[in-house]
């Protein structure tokens, strides 16, 4: 399928009406607080964890309460937001809700785009491609997402051995010392293939926040297997232990990433359909703000 300019801004279109009837004040007046950093301005005091600057220790208010607290400030600084994108066969498939991969993860740029846009963000994108990475300069201002729409639009079905880790490793290797937004569109593949140290690499300067896209399952039907190219076998589509094995594996690799999460101070979130795209957003940077990930 190839996605024209049409489709593409009619994703964008959409991503524009949902956000604008489900937008509440998470991120209206409030977005700062999800973006933390060393400004004059000060925020808030949270418990000391591995890794905090020391110099932001607030040694009077941890006598009163014993425990370390560590002083958070606004970051006074443009927000840069870094969208990586999962590619190849498997985005031209179904979730288990019905809804075409490809969508969905074009909507969930086109909301973030447009969420953070209009807290006059500068927003990038990276993905692979058959050509290799492609890697988009920072911009803001509404052209900007609809140009990162096409952008994704022309590689989101490239590059069917995408590896996720490597992509997320070369972006970091690219911008050492910017401190970024990180978005990671991916599905259950993409999260089996992120490991612990990537994560923690992530979490070293930035907030990270995962959408994982949910697959429609291998078995209990007819299914066409966009990878291999075929319709899965009847026997083996319709076999009960297959399809316990296929459950076990992706509550395994769920359970390993969301408690990597949870160590490294990721927020993850699943989505299922297009109508649900926005909540999910939301639903990241209340996360966030609030301090719940994995």
């Amino acid at each position: 399928m190839e996605l024209d300019y049409e489709y593409l801004a009619r994703i964008s279109k959409d991503a524009v009406l949902y956000t604008s009837r489900k937008t509440t004040n998470i991120l209206d007046g409030g977005y700062n607080s999800v973006y933390r950093g060393k400004s004059l301005e000060f925020d808030d005091l949270k418990e000391y964890s591995q890794g905090d600057d020391i110099t932001s220790i607030d040694w009077k208010s941890s006598s009163r309460t014993d425990k370390l607290l560590v002083r958070r400030y606004i970051a006074e600084k443009k927000h840069s937001v870094l969208i990586i994108g999962d590619t190849g066969a498997k985005m031209d498939a179904d979730t288990p809700a019905g809804d075409y991969k490809a969508d969905i993860a074009l909507m969930s740029m086109g909301v973030i785009g447009y969420l953070l846009g209009r807290q006059g963000a500068d927003v990038g994108f990276a993905c692979s491609g058959n050509r290799g990475i492609t890697n988009t300069p920072f911009r803001s201002g509404g052209q900007c997402v609809e140009a990162l729409l096409r952008t994704y639009g022309a590689s989101v079905f490239e590059d069917p051995s995408s590896d996720m880790n490597a992509l997320i490793m070369n972006m970091l290797q690219s911008f050492p010392v910017r401190r970024m937004i990180i978005f990671v569109i991916t599905d259950i593949s993409g999260l089996k293939a992120v490991d612990n140290q990537t994560l923690s690499r992530m979490t070293e300067r930035n907030d990270v926040y995962f959408i994982c896209i949910d697959d429609a399952p291998v078995t209990g039907g007819r299914v066409y297997d966009r990878i291999g190219e075929e319709y899965i076998d009847r026997f083996l589509a319709g076999s009960r232990s297959l399809r316990k094995a296929e459950e076990a594996e992706r509550n395994n690799i769920l359970t390993r990433f969301k408690t990597d999460a949870l160590r490294n101070r990721v927020v993850l979130e699943r989505v299922q359909t297009a109508s649900g795209v926005v909540d999910t957003v939301l639903n990241l940077f209340e996360r966030g703000r609030s301090g719940i990930f994995g």
